[in-house]
C-alpha cells in the first residue's frame, strides 16, 4: 500500500496496539465498541467518521498481520457503507445505535443458494429464497439483503430479531463464521425496502468492489506478516551448526516470497486508485488485482510453510491461523477462476467493439 498519511498512521497504530493485546477473536468486537471504532463509514451526525475505503484498507490489514477472523470485513466495509447512505431513514437510525455500539452485528448478503424473491404484499413485501456464504452470518442480526423484485434488483433491511429467519452456520464455528440464511414466506414491512431498480444494481455494485478491495487488503497483511515470520524463523533455526538463513537454497525461497509481496503490494495500490474509476473500469481493475492477490497468497502461504516445517500447520501457530486464513480469503470476494473468466470476457467484448 502507498504510505499512510497521519491520521491513517494514527488508525494503524491504535487497531495494531489492540490486535496486539487480543488473546481471542470473541474479545476484539467490545473492545472496538468501547474505544468508538465500530461506525467510522457513517457520518458524523449518526456518531460515525465518514472514512472512507483507504481507512478500511487499514484496518483490513491490520487485522490480516493478526491472523484473526472478524464480523470486520461483514459489518464494517460491507453493511455500513450502505447504512450510512440511509442513516436519516427512521428505520436506519434505529439501529445504528445498537450496531457502533458493538450490541449489534451488521452483514450484506448478495449471493443466491436459491434466487430470493420478493413480492408485494399488503403490509409491505414477501421474501422467500435462501442466501449463501452470508458474511458473518452466523453472528450477525440485521442483515442488507438483495433481492428480485418485479424482475428488477432490491436490496431490503432484514432485522432477525423480528422475522423468521434460518441459518446455516459454515465450519469453523466463530463470530466470524458464514452462514446460509434462508427466508421462507418471511414478512417485512414497506420500509424494509431500501433500494430497488438501477439504484439498488449501483449500490450492489459499489459493495461487491468495496468487499475485494478490501479482502485484498487482508490479504496483504496476511502475507506481510508471513514473510515477517519467516525470515525470523530462518535467522533462529540452526541446523548442521549453522542458521537455516546460510542456506542458499532457503535464501532464493524467501526472496520469491519477497517478490510476490512487491508485487501484490503495488497491484494493490493500483486497485485502490481505481476505486473512483467507472463501475466498468473499476471491476476489471479490482478483478486483476483479485487474481494477482490469489497467486501471491498461495506461493507465500505455502512457501510459510514449508520454510516452517509441521509447526507451520499447526493451528497455535501464527504462521498456520494466517495460512488458514488466506486460503479462505483465496475464493472470498473472487475466486482465481471467476475473476480470470470476467477479465477474459471484458477482452472479448473491447474486441469486438
Amino acid at each position: 500500500m502507498e504510505a499512510l498519511t497521519e491520521e491513517e498512521r494514527m488508525l494503524w497504530d491504535s487497531v495494531a496496539g489492540i490486535l496486539s493485546e487480543i488473546a481471542a477473536p470473541a474479545d476484539l468486537w467490545p473492545q472496538l465498541a468501547e474505544l468508538g471504532m465500530l461506525g467510522l463509514t457513517l457520518p458524523e451526525s449518526a456518531g460515525g467518521a465518514e472514512l472512507g475505503p483507504q481507512a478500511l484498507m487499514v484496518f483490513a490489514r491490520a487485522f490480516g498481520q493478526a491472523g484473526l477472523a472478524t464480523p470486520f470485513f461483514a459489518s464494517e466495509a460491507l453493511a455500513m457503507p450502505l447504512l450510512a447512505q440511509w442513516s436519516d431513514r427512521p428505520e436506519v437510525s434505529a439501529l445504528l445505535d445498537e450496531i457502533v455500539s458493538g450490541a449489534r452485528i451488521a452483514t450484506l448478503a448478495l449471493h443466491d443458494l436459491k434466487p430470493v424473491v420478493a413480492r408485494r404484499a399488503a403490509d409491505g413485501f414477501v421474501l422467500s429464497g435462501v442466501k449463501m456464504v452470508v458474511p458473518a452470518g452466523s453472528t450477525a442480526d440485521i442483515v442488507i439483503a438483495s433481492a428480485m423484485l418485479e424482475e428488477r434488483p432490491a436490496l431490503f433491511l432484514l432485522d432477525l430479531q423480528t422475522i423468521a429467519a434460518t441459518k446455516t452456520a459454515y465450519m469453523p464455528a466463530g463470530p466470524a463464521a458464514d452462514a446460509d440464511l434462508a427466508l421462507d414466506g418471511v414478512t417485512v414491512g414497506k420500509t424494509a425496502l431500501m433500494a430497488e431498480g438501477e439504484e439498488a444494481g449501483r449500490l450492489i455494485a459499489a459493495a461487491e468492489a468495496r468487499g475485494q478491495l478490501i479482502t485484498c487488503a487482508e490479504m496483504l497483511g496476511g502475507m506481510e506478516k508471513l514473510l515477517e515470520l519467516t525470515v525470523d524463523y530462518l535467522r533462529d533455526r540452526r541446523q548442521f551448526g549453522q542458521p537455516l538463513s546460510g542456506f542458499q537454497a532457503l535464501q532464493h525461497a524467501a526472496v520469491d516470497m519477497y517478490v510476490e509481496l512487491e508485487t501484490a503490494r503495488a497491484m494493490l495500490d493500483f486497485g485502490g486508485r481505481m476505486f473512483g474509476a467507472s463501475a466498468d473500469e473499476r471491476a476489471a481493475a479490482l478483478d486483476a488485482v483479485k487474481l494477482k492477490m490469489n497467486a501471491a497468497a498461495k506461493l507465500i502461504g505455502e512457501s510459510a510453510v514449508q520454510l516452517h516445517g509441521g509447526i507451520g500447520m499447526t493451528e497455535e501457530s501464527l504462521t498456520g491461523r494466517i495460512f488458514g486464513r488466506l486460503t479462505a480469503l483465496r475464493i472470498s470476494a473472487g475466486d482465481s477462476r471467476s475473476c480470470m473468466n470476467r477479465l477474459l470476457a471484458v477482452d472479448r467484448s473491447v474486441a469486438l467493439a
